[in-house]
Order: C-alpha cells, then structure tokens, then sequence
C-alpha cells in the first residue's frame, strides 16, 4: 500500500506541479475544475467502512433525508452524515428546497430494544446539483452506460462532493475536456494509476 502511494504521488507531480491536499478527506487535488475541464483528483486511501453501531438515530435520520431528497429531487441534493461528532448534512438547491432542507427528523431509536426518542436538527448546506441532476445523469443509458467513454471504469454519486465521481487510470487531458463540454460542473474525476478494471465474472 506504501509503494502504491509513492508511485502514485510520483506520477502526480509528473502531470501537475501543484497538487492540493484538501485536509479531512485524503484527497490531493492534482488539477482543479476550469471553465474548459473538470476537476481531478487522487484519493491518498480508500474510504474507511463505515460501523452505524450505536448511531441508530442517525442511520434513520439519513434514510428519512433520503427519501425526502427523492420526494422533491429539484429542490434537495442528496444528503450524507458527517462523523466524529455525527451530523446529517441535507443540502438543498431552492428556497423551497432550504426550507424542506431544514426540517428537523425525528422519531424513536429501537437499537436496544426499549425506543429512545430523538431530534436531529440537519446542518443545510447549499448545493449546486440536484438530487434529479445527478441520478438523470447516473441513470442515462442512451449509449449503453451512462458515460459512454473507454477510460471510464466505474462512476457513482458522493453525495459529499455533490457531483458524479468518475474513476479512471488514465490521466487524459481529452476527457477532462470532454466531459466538461457535456456535464459542466456535475462530474469529477478519481483518478488512480493503478486503478483495474473490474473484471466481469
């Protein structure tokens, strides 16, 4: 895993002399978005799992935000908890999408048997995508997959960076560019060097 990351920072200052740590998510920024290309990104380490042990409130208060972000998919974006202390983030796109947003949820915790009542209070956040933007574009399959490019390899929503990620092992200028023409600000790009396809079983 070390080796992997030497040679992959190595490859990093090779295409960009300016790498951007971005502090709390192990990310280095290797170029950013411009008017012409979409941002690229390198993940120092790979997400940690995550345990919903003992957060029952916040397991269901997410589900609950969940559902409301696909009640009203132009107004919310999906929403995502926080760790460490736990918070739920709903961030919204409208004025009625702020109100909605900034619902409190609660409900009753059965995660030790007897209900333990609860409020959580949602941290709101402005968005820029929607929560219909981003699942339109994820669930597009005019082309047979929704980004139809050869050096795609995976994409998902991260509700966090409020855009589609983009996993690649090629660092291509190209389709920066690409799919800056024809997504603007809705994609991001995980570039990895060493990223394999998935193999189809």
């Amino acid at each position: 895993m070390r080796l992997k990351v030497i040679l992959t920072l190595f490859a990093v200052y090779a295409v960009t002399a300016v790498p951007v740590y971005v502090p709390g998510e192990w990310r280095v920024i290797v170029q950013p978005a411009a008017g012409d290309a979409v941002e690229v990104y390198y993940r120092l380490r790979p997400p940690m799992p995550r345990s919903y042990v003992s957060i029952g409130p916040y397991s269901q208060a997410i589900q609950v935000a969940q559902r409301r972000a696909e009640t009203y998919p132009y107004d919310l974006a999906p929403p995502y908890l926080l760790y460490a202390p736990y918070r739920l983030v709903v961030p919204y796109v409208t004025p009625r999408g702020h109100e909605l947003a900034a619902s409190p949820i609660s409900g009753a915790d059965r995660s030790y048997g007897k209900p333990d009542p609860y409020r959580i209070v949602p941290q709101v956040r402005r968005a820029r995508n929607s929560q219909a933007a981003l699942t339109a574009l994820l669930e597009d399959r005019e082309h047979g997959r929704p980004i139809d490019e050869p050096e795609v390899l995976g994409m998902h929503v991260e509700a966090e960076l409020n855009r589609i990620v983009v996993e690649t092992n090629t660092f291509s200028q190209e389709l920066r560019r690409r799919l800056a023409r024809r997504y603007g600000g809705l994609v991001t790009m995980d570039w990895d060097p060493l990223r394999q396809p998935m193999q189809l079983l």
